[in-house]
């Protein structure tokens, strides 16, 4: 920085020099402008930030504090021990502005823009002027708008006015940029201006002027209401603000307290323009009540003349001499509480008893207090805030009968578990001497009653005792003169209790008499006996704990066959007798737990294992609460989990479970697994590990039926895996196991996604935490099924991405590594979208439709020709004729026409071939020159034989050799194989085959090619016919 940068900034007021240093510590050359302090304070320690004074022979001595005041016109070099101390620091520019009755010195609201600009700065100005003087700021620029104490500036300018007009400070607040441009302030006032930290600020925000005070007044007409006086008093003694009234054209005077009694309309006129900030208004009624009636009730109601005043409405009640009057609350009623207490909605009420000043009591709206009764004459006060609303209320009073005690508070306790505290009149004071205060207690049915002391003090007396004294129906009792003795526990039916004062010795200023102390009642209830046998066989163990705490005062009782017991376990295979005294349900909790599985696969239980909810007896005091499933399967298995009812889905962000159950899975060694509920897109979930499923407490309530079916499967390849079934309306939702949190070091976890037909899918990694590994990476993997190759693959140490799309089903596959610092995690979103047509390959598959139905009417059409030319061929056999010649159709010897005698049509099998059977007598079927049974012997086709011993063995009874028989197999033969022929030509009796040799049996004498050729009329149209009805 030269020589003229710096006589620059000596023009503005400061010099900023950044030194770096060794250690990073800044160091800054400061000097505040004429008539500004600066204060520099941390909320940090001094150890870990501190702000130095530099000083000494090359900065050599430091003063260091967390706290440091630059005087006006000080140049000083600070030092920073913090490498950050604009986020530290707050820098509080302070400025003094004297005014006289007409200027101000300075006479504008300046700043020093350069000083500190990177830290959070406020500039204070503190305005004093003359007294009967008005200060007054004017902003030229662009105004300000004025905010609540709850409200923030959008740009965090904050613009802060206070005053104190009559002792109480009085804060107003403004943004930047609105329509207030001029502000009237008292002669004293202080404005302050807070800066973020890197914010410019103008050199001159406000003008400030100073005027002799105009004395402005502030007029009202009031009216009061029949048998009401207002009361207005003066508070602030040291203004000179005064009230006067001006009625029955009387000239008006003024004074410091006016009481207004009249039902006309008076004209009420304040000197000053602010008189709530000076006086006080009280509202009085007086309601006389004779031995019957009383002439008015407890209205309470706002004036609308007075809200900005703090506000007292008082109600002055008397009744005869030696009765009472009573005061009835509507509900919700009242409940006592201490004089310095205040009420939730600021209003108490406040009721004193009469000629003597006691309190009987400071109430709050909304407890057990129904009616309090005073003897003689009282007050009920109500104390109002300016500014504050009164509900509107309406108390009845009502003439009292005689009574010959101080006051009598009637308490009505609720049909619930509750307790209510009580005070002694005038409490913590004495209690007044030789005098009596009673309660009225009344007990709902069925409920015990407890009276404890919490706080109490004795007198000395001089004449009497101190006594305590119980009544209730069946007689009168006491329990003890002594405060310090027990008082009655757990008994039943309304009571009253009185506390009767002694003549107290006042030697010494001993204590006197005070009492605090608390009513409670909680329902009493018969012991409710229950019998559980849990032995059979469902392996269910039936937990029963108490809920509360030891701070919290219960009865409930638990026994176990007969022993007391705060936790009743009862296991599977057993069974136990249970007792419960006084324990309402809210005060148990019964969770149920069962163990499903096994140690070896022979073991398992076979199929599917319902998840459903068991039968409980009847009898047990409380619902249950929750029920977990024990899945165990042996080390190399895995627990398989089906929807039952309806596919699942996890507890994620914009799938929250909300519906009629949800299911927490977690592993057996507590790693959460996730909480599911239906109506979703997953339809399994596979876990290698040992498994407990416990369902939620809403579940219990509406839930139907079971939860999962449960099977047991051999070890799969990852960790985890999920099928889903992602529908077309609603995504679907699905993150790593234990989500928010990690998936276990070294595990997996699978999604196998299935998309309907003609759907692709869109694959978003909404939240992707990866970790720092200390072996291995962590890895996803995206592959379509089917497929041999990865779709997507990403290491931990490689760029993400964040959509994919993927055109078929397919599996998602992560995988963690191990740990160093950081987790991995991955909440993913699947939506599905219709494909688009492909048109190139609709017109490829056109052309190729087309011509396959091309070629198909070509092959139509050669069929076609190819049947009628058969049928143009008439079937053609060779026959064997033991005594005759071989013919051919339409050679037959005869000369007549239409002879047709000598033409076969039908042929007798045994008079063709019977020649050739063998003798009847020998059982041995007929053997060729070989040894072996004759061949090739002309048998139309029936099917398979059964096969024939070639070792020329008899055949059992019941062979064939008699029976008509086709050609054997040549591979049972030892003859040539036969050359293959079809066997439907060999059927017809018009076929003859030219590869024959004319002997007997007309063997073949070559294989080569059938070559047809007709012996028969036989037409070809009753040959086709046959060959269709075969």
């Amino acid at each position: 920085m030269n020589f003229s940068m710096m006589n620059v900034a000596l023009l503005v007021g400061t010099i900023v020099l950044l030194v770096p240093s060794i250690s990073e510590c800044q160091q800054l050359s400061v000097s505040p402008e004429g008539g500004a302090t600066v204060i520099l304070s941390t909320s940090h320690p001094a150890k870990e930030c501190s702000v130095c004074i530099v000083s000494g022979v090359n900065g050599s001595e430091l003063a260091c504090s967390s706290r440091l005041t630059l005087q006006p016109d000080e140049n000083v070099v600070i030092q920073f021990n913090c490498s950050s101390p604009d986020e530290a620091f707050t820098a509080v520019i302070q400025k003094i502005v004297e005014c006289t009755k007409d200027s101000c010195s300075p006479a504008a609201g300046e700043t020093q823009p350069s000083l500190f600009t990177d830290f959070q700065r406020e500039f204070l100005w503190q305005l004093t002027g003359a007294p009967e003087t008005q200060l007054a700021l004017d902003f030229p620029q662009d105004g300000l708008q004025e905010i609540t104490s709850s409200e923030t500036c959008p740009d965090q300018y904050l613009y802060t006015v206070s005053t104190q007009p009559s002792g109480d400070v009085r804060n107003e607040r403004f943004c930047r940029n609105g329509p207030i441009s001029h502000i009237d302030l008292p002669n004293e006032a202080t404005v302050s201006l807070q800066v973020p930290g890197k914010e410019d600020v103008n050199p001159t925000l406000f003008q400030i002027t100073s005027k002799p005070l105009v004395k402005r007044s502030r007029m009202m007409v009031v009216a009061p209401d029949l048998d009401t006086i207002i009361y207005i008093r003066k508070v602030d003694t040291g203004s000179d603000c005064t009230v006067c009234s001006n009625e029955d054209s009387k000239p008006p005077e003024c004074l410091e307290h006016l009481t207004l009694r009249t039902i006309q309309n008076v004209s009420v006129d304040f000197t000053c323009p602010q008189p709530q900030d000076t006086f006080t208004v009280e509202i009085n009624r007086d309601i006389v009540c004779n031995e019957k009636t009383c002439n008015g009730d407890i209205v309470v109601r706002e004036f609308p003349q007075f809200p900005e005043f703090n506000r007292t409405f008082t109600w002055d009640l008397r009744a005869p001499n030696l009765r009472a009057f009573r005061v009835d609350f509507l509900e919700p009623g009242m409940k006592q509480v201490l004089s310095s207490e205040s009420c939730p909605d600021q209003l108490s009420y406040n009721l004193i008893s009469y000629p003597r000043p006691i309190t009987i009591g400071t109430f709050c709206r909304s407890g057990p207090i129904t009616s309090v009764q005073v003897i003689y004459k009282g007050r009920l006060s109500l104390a109002v805030p300016g500014g504050g609303k009164v509900n509107p209320d309406t108390f009845k009073v009502l003439a009292g009968s005689e009574i010959k005690k101080l006051a009598v508070v009637n308490v009505k306790m609720p049909s619930e578990t509750a307790a209510t505290e009580l005070f002694s009149a005038n409490y913590p004071d004495n209690f007044p001497d030789d005098d009596l205060m009673m309660w009225d207690f009344s007990i709902p049915s069925n409920y015990n009653y407890s009276v404890n002391f919490l706080k109490h003090t004795a007198p000395p007396c001089l004449k009497k005792d101190v006594m305590l004294e119980y009544q209730r129906e069946g007689g009168k009792y006491t329990l003890g003169s002594k405060l310090t003795d027990i008082q009655p526990q757990d008994q039943q039916g309304s009571f009253t209790m009185s506390l009767t004062n002694c003549e107290t010795d006042r030697r010494g200023n001993p204590p006197g008499l005070s009492l605090h102390f608390q009513v409670s009642v909680v329902k009493s209830s018969h012991p409710v006996l229950c019998a559980v046998d849990l032995q059979n066989g469902q392996d269910l163990t039936i937990d029963i704990e108490k809920i509360t705490t030891e701070s919290e005062d219960t009865k409930c009782e638990m026994k176990m066959d007969g022993v007391l017991k705060d936790k009743i376990t009862v296991l599977a295979g057993t069974s136990a007798n249970l007792v419960f005294q006084d324990c309402p349900s809210e005060e148990l909790q019964l969770t149920i737990s069962k163990t499903i599985g096994c140690h070896e696969w022979g073991d398992c239980p076979p199929g599917g294992t319902l998840l459903d909810l068991p039968a409980l007896p009847s009898c047990l005091p409380v619902p249950m609460q929750s029920i977990t499933w024990h899945l165990m399967v042996p080390e190399d298995g895995t627990v398989d989990l089906w929807p039952s009812t309806f596919s699942l889905r996890q507890s994620l962000p914009g799938q929250e479970c909300q519906r009629m159950y949800s299911v927490i899975v977690a592993e057996e060694n507590g790693t959460p697994f996730g909480e599911f509920c239906p109506k979703g897109a997953i339809t399994k979930v596979q876990i290698h590990s040992n498994v407990s499923v416990t369902v939620s407490p809403r579940a219990l309530g509406r839930s139907r039926g079971s939860f999962f079916n449960v099977t047991f499967s051999r070890e799969i390849t990852e960790s985890y895996i999920f099928t889903l079934s992602p529908e077309v309306a609603a995504p679907a939702v699905v993150s790593t196991p234990n989500w928010p949190d990690s998936m276990k070091p070294y595990s997996t976890a699978s999604w196998i996604v299935m998309l309907p037909d003609g759907y692709k899918a869109n694959l978003f990694f909404t939240n992707l935490s990866q970790p720092k590994c200390s072996s291995r990476h962590t890895n996803i993997r995206v592959q379509t099924l089917g497929s041999l190759e990865e779709m997507f693959s990403r290491r931990s140490d490689e760029t993400q991405v964040n959509k994919l799309e993927v055109p078929d089903s397919f599996f998602l596959n992560t995988s963690n590594c191990l740990p160093e610092d950081g987790e991995f995690s991955l909440l993913s979103k699947i939506t599905l979208k219709k494909k688009k047509s492909n048109n190139h390959l609709a017109i490829i598959l056109g052309a190729v439709g087309g011509l396959l139905l091309l070629m198909l009417i070509v092959l139509a059409a050669v069929c076609v020709v190819i049947r009628k030319k058969k049928k143009k061929m008439a079937a053609q056999a060779s026959i064997y004729i033991g005594k005759g010649n071989i013919f051919m159709p339409n050679e037959f010897p005869k000369t007549r026409a239409n002879n047709e005698s000598h033409i076969y049509t039908d042929i007798e099998d045994t008079m063709v071939y019977g020649h050739l059977l063998p003798d009847p007598a020998n059982n041995r079927p007929a053997m060729d020159k070989y040894g072996g049974p004759q061949m090739d012997v002309y048998r139309p086709f029936a099917g398979a034989s059964a096969p024939v011993s070639s070792s020329g063995v008899e055949n059992a009874p019941g062979s064939e050799a008699d029976a008509y028989r086709t050609f054997l197999d040549p591979s049972q033969s030892k003859g040539p194989s036969r050359p293959h022929t079809p066997v439907d030509r060999q059927e017809s009796l018009g076929f003859v085959d030219r590869r024959m040799v004319a002997n007997e049996l007309n063997t073949f004498r070559s294989n080569g090619e059938v070559t047809p050729q007709r012996h028969s009329t036989v037409d070809a149209g009753s040959q086709q016919e046959a060959e269709e009805a075969l």
